[in-house]
């Protein structure tokens, strides 16, 4: 039986099967004994404003790893009590390779700052990837390649990107309409990139 991938603190994606349901619920990984079962935090669905918990249930899973997805069926064994399951260790899995760096159009409000200069700008993020952005400010902002950037924005999925490190790696300005666009390279600090490392993904998993 192959390995799947696991790590503390993993998040899963779990869907009912056998139902007209598409609604998903987010758990993590707590721990787990190949070949034997994944212990979970205990999924939850939000329906409105009812809340069904999945117990006993067949699901499909899915998480990301290292740019692929792995997908696997499985039964949610056992409630263990203080919000955790048991989730029953799948036979077979599936893994799918995933592109990287692929830009996602988005329209987030973001507030940044060049070099270490103490002045906010605000502008929107227009495209992002794990790799980078792409950021259009309604002002003239005096900014050279190479030059550091931090920005601070929310993404769609409300986790928020805070004081992120990048370079600008590009400059346009248009004088004309007093307008900026900056090229931004992420740079650190990991926790932050992580977070849009998993946006990114889900969104192109699911073709967002």
């Amino acid at each position: 039986m192959k390995k799947l991938p696991l790590e503390i603190g993993q998040e899963l994606i779990l869907r009912p099967l056998g139902e007209n349901m598409p609604h998903k619920a987010k758990t993590r990984v707590i721990g787990a004994k190949h070949g034997d079962y994944i212990i979970i935090e205990e999924p939850i669905i939000r329906i409105s404003d009812r809340l069904v918990v999945l117990t006993g249930e067949a699901v499909l899973c899915w998480f990301f790893h290292e740019g692929d997805v792995y997908r696997f069926e499985s039964i949610i064994r056992k409630v263990l009590g203080e919000g955790l399951c048991l989730l029953e260790y799948p036979s077979s899995f599936q893994v799918e390779s995933l592109r990287r760096h692929i830009r996602i159009k988005v329209n987030l409000e973001t507030e940044f700052k060049i070099g270490f200069k103490p002045d906010v700008f605000r502008g929107t993020v227009v495209d992002i990837s794990e790799g980078g952005c792409r950021v259009v400010a309604n002002s003239i902002v005096f900014a050279g390649i190479n030059d550091r950037v931090i920005l601070t924005f929310t993404l769609p999925d409300d986790r928020v990107i805070n004081e992120i490190e990048g370079v600008v790696r590009n400059v346009l300005h248009d004088r004309m309409r007093k307008r900026t666009e900056l090229g931004i390279q992420f740079k650190s600090p990991e926790s932050e990139i992580s977070k849009i490392h998993s946006f990114c993904q889900f969104c192109q998993y699911f073709k967002v």
